[in-house]
């Protein structure tokens, strides 16, 4: 679709239509529009809404055509990009007057809500919020990505849209005075005040879900709400044609045990909800993240896998004997309620009744035996009842990475291996792997034997795998290596393609956590590989060119940047300066952060690692520099002038936040270890020795608490776990020699083995690749092939949960469905850990010793 203005600047790209008036000044935030509409009404609003825009001097874009906006709107790309048409960037003062042109050009159509923003008129698709023009994004210390807004005053917003509404303090609404309504009306109670909201249980683009209270039953109750126009198909069928079709199912299902009984259907505006019985307050996912994956040996009986099996498969025979199939069984699906854990299946939106139904599938469950065309077959269930008896053993979601349905099913199955070795597990290991045979006939024969109690004869039929567990040796991590830093260098080659980056929605990062600079600090040691050099001197010069404000940080700010510019030996130009600085106060005016990820004990390691690679290059004035700055660092956190966001009260899941090592004790412990042992000063020394020993007194808790039956698997983690806080203890016990410190490191690293087989991602934070660079760091300082075994068997693990080929692996990223080659969340991380194993040891990203 072709969109012009005389005199203002047109081009597009794969998703977006631009126009730039060459008389808006720059502004990099601000109030902006946002024009709501229907895929086939784009052509007829957009020429609605040009001539209101000629009248302004503003910046526009538009959905580039209706394929993209049908995308945009089903919800796919997040919640924030549903209903956003048209977005108008309108001079500062004019966006009031500008907005009203527009609903009036406007009134009575219909488009997607945008919950993101606040709606201009109640008749009209028009929405406004305050955020960012221009953009400026930066890697928070949670690791998300943010849209970094300064305000007047100096305080930091985060701008990207979410599925609510959200305004930075410095913002005075411009509608909410005059004659301009003052946002969206308020809605009135539920169903005409009869269901009074008590909690939400799911926010998502389609609609909400929500506990209720039935004023007129007295009882609790499930809300389901369907927003018009989401996910809207070429049929024109939306969220709404879902939640009717769940309804018809239910009562077609009334009495069945285990499912959902409809109580009431009602509209209130466009919307429509659906409210059924409550089943329960907490689902499958959540209780084997919280408790730990069912069992059979016998520990705890009320956690049976087997019990679990025979129970499932029982409500799915009711089912089909109603003629329905179910199509999206999973775990957050499956709701347990009361001490005998009953079961419940939930969310019939996708099924089918005799062959009829919306269609869709969840990739690992249903996707990959549901037909292209016609009607789903019961042994379709069979099928995702296999995965999430899968998931309820392991922790783990099935394979998706690799294109190939047959691969990510062999994967998954070597995973199940991993988790249940040995005969014990065989009966349930052959229950699992014939329910997911892409032979409708096998896992029909495996749910006959299930009902029956019958044990499976011999291995379900299907195509060879790989017998024992794959052999990791040098010559394959060779293999491994090389294809992994290849892929890596061509993804930094992609990163400075400017034709790339211009259709970027969202700029690359810069940091060392998610952007450039972790990405490139890996590619420095395998410099020796065809094209690397090249990509990463090309990617450190990209990465000196942007303008950006970077916080002080290492891992998400300027430090870091400055340490792989430093290595890679290109003169930095980043706006805020070349060298790092102390730690900011925190957004809201309390004192700067204390951790490893952005705060002061960062800053200062970074700063340690500048000052040691300005003494090997022959700069002494900047290695003081640099020093000196680590000097301030150490004295903020002696003072206490940086101090550590408090974790807050312990969740299940939690793991260790206070002890951890990105956001907790053990990352500053670090610091003072490296500046103790660089300085030499016998106080800095002390003040290392006494945060030591606190990181020792409380770590046994740690490691007992991570061998709970019910334990989280976050305790295995790099960033908050025992892969973190064994690494420090490993350090302590090389700097001040104290066996105690390398004994933690030593069950530290056996913890987090034990834990390594139900951890779902391969990546260096909160992943496989953490674990593996414990282990290979405890073998190297103990001699003990008892470690060098178990990160061979983690470099298993890794192979096992990826696509491709063990010797070309495609490493999924923490999304677990696509590549990426960041180094805490992707291929780089990962493949710094395959280099240390294969190497027995070796330079360590954030390590200063």
């Amino acid at each position: 679709m072709a969109v012009s203005i005389a005199g203002r600047d047109s081009w597009s790209d794969d998703t977006w239509a631009y126009l730039n008036d060459p008389r808006m000044p720059a502004m990099e935030h601000g109030w902006k529009l946002h024009v709501s509409t229907r895929p086939g009404e784009l052509d007829a609003v957009t020429r609605l809404v040009l001539p209101v825009l000629s009248r302004h001097v503003c910046h526009a874009k538009f959905a580039r055509d209706p394929e993209t906006l049908r995308r945009l709107n089903s919800g796919a790309a997040s919640a924030g990009a549903v209903g956003k048409a048209i977005t108008v960037y309108p001079l500062a003062g004019t966006v009031a007057a500008l907005a009203r042109e527009l609903a009036a050009a406007l009134r009575d159509r219909e488009g997607p809500q945008v919950v993101s923003d606040r709606r201009v008129d109640p008749r009209a698709p028009v929405y406004y919020r305050y955020g960012p023009f221009t953009g400026d994004y930066r890697t928070g210390r949670s690791g998300r990505l943010e849209s970094v807004m300064t305000g007047p005053d100096g305080r930091i917003f985060d701008g990207l849209a979410t599925g609510r509404y959200r305004c930075p303090p410095w913002a005075e609404d411009p509608f909410a005075t005059g004659p301009a309504p003052a946002g969206a009306p308020a809605a009135p109670a539920l169903g005409g005040g009869r269901y009074a909201v008590t909690a939400g249980i799911a926010r998502t683009p389609r609609g909400n879900v929500y506990r209720a209270f039935d004023r007129d039953l007295g009882r609790p109750v499930i809300v389901k709400q369907a927003r018009a126009y989401v996910g809207e198909e070429a049929s024109g069928a939306d969220a709404r044609h879902h939640l009717r079709n769940e309804h018809a199912v239910l009562t077609a299902l009334d009495g069945v045990p285990g499912v959902p009984r409809a109580l009431d259907y009602f509209a209130h505006q466009t919307d429509e909800y659906l409210v059924t019985t409550s089943c329960g307050d907490r689902d499958l996912r959540r209780e084997v993240l919280r408790d730990g994956p069912y069992r059979d040996d016998g520990t705890r009986p009320e956690r049976s896998l087997s019990g679990l099996a025979a129970r499932l498969l029982a409500i799915l025979d009711a089912v089909h004997a109603r003629g329905v199939v179910v199509r999206d069984l999973k775990p957050d699906n499956v709701v347990l309620d009361g001490p005998d854990r009953a079961v419940h299946l939930v969310d019939f939106g996708t099924s089918e009744r005799h062959g009829t139904g919306p269609g869709g599938a969840t990739p690992g469950y249903t996707a990959p035996v549901l037909p292209a065309t016609g009607p789903a077959a019961p042994a379709d269930d069979h099928y995702a009842l296999g995965a999430t008896l899968f998931f309820a053993a392991t922790g783990l979601d099935p394979v998706i990475v690799d294109a190939d349905r047959a691969t990510n099913r062999d994967r998954t199955l070597a995973c199940l291996a991993d988790a249940l070795p040995g005969d014990a597990h065989r009966n349930v290991r052959a229950a699992i792997t014939g329910l997911l045979g892409f032979d409708p006939a096998v896992r029909t024969a495996t749910a006959d034997r299930l009902r029956t109690g019958t044990p499976e004869p011999a291995p379900a039929r299907g195509p060879a795998r790989r017998t024992g567990p794959l052999r990791i040796d040098d010559d394959l991590l060779d293999e491994v290596i090389a294809h992994t830093a290849a892929y890596c260098a061509v993804e930094a080659e992609a990163i400075t393609d400017p034709v790339r980056a211009a259709r970027l929605h969202v700029p690359t990062s810069l940091d060392v956590y998610g952007g450039s600079s972790g990405l490139g600090l890996e590619l420095l040691h395998h410099t020796h590989r065809p094209h690397v050099r090249e990509a990463v001197t090309a990617l450190a010069r990209w990465t000196a060119d942007q303008s950006r404000d970077l916080p002080p940080g290492f891992y998400t700010g300027r430090t870091g940047v400055a340490l792989f510019l430093a290595e890679a030996g290109v003169e930095t130009r980043l706006r805020e300066g070349p060298e790092p600085g102390l730690p900011e106060r925190a957004p809201d005016g309390g004192p700067p952060e204390a951790d490893l990820i952005a705060g002061a004990a960062g800053i200062g390691l970074g700063c340690l690692l500048l000052s040691r690679y300005a003494l090997r290059t022959g700069d002494p004035g900047a290695a003081g520099r640099h020093l000196a700055v680590a000097a301030g660092c150490a004295r903020m956190l002696a003072s206490g002038a940086a101090r550590l966001t408090p974790a807050g009260p312990d969740t299940p899941g939690s793991a260790a936040l206070r002890e951890g090592l990105a956001h907790g004790e053990a990352g500053v412990v670090s610091f003072l270890l490296a500046y103790g042992a660089r300085t030499g000063d016998p106080d800095a020394v002390a003040r290392s020795e006494r945060a030591a020993a606190r990181l020792a007194a409380v770590t046994p808790d740690v490691l007992a608490a991570a061998a709970a039956p019910g334990a989280t698997r976050r305790y295995g983690s790099w960033c908050r776990g025992l892969a973190g806080i064994g690494a420090v203890h490993l350090q302590a016990a090389g700097e001040l020699g104290n066996p105690r410190h390398l004994d933690l490191a030593r069950r530290a690293a056996r913890a987090c083995a034990a834990l390594a087989p139900r951890m779902p991602l391969v990546t260096q934070c909160c992943g496989l690749a953490g674990v593996g660079d414990l282990l290979v760091d405890v073998a190297e300082a103990t001699g003990e092939e008892e470690f060098r075994d178990g990160a061979e068997t983690v470099a298993r693990l890794v192979l096992n949960r990826s696509g491709g080929t063990p010797a070309r692996p495609v490493l999924p990223d923490t999304g677990l469905a696509r590549p990426s080659a960041t180094w805490a969340g992707g291929s780089a991380g990962v493949l710094a850990f395959f280099r240390r194993l294969r190497d027995r040891g070796g330079p360590r990203l954030g390590t200063a010793s």
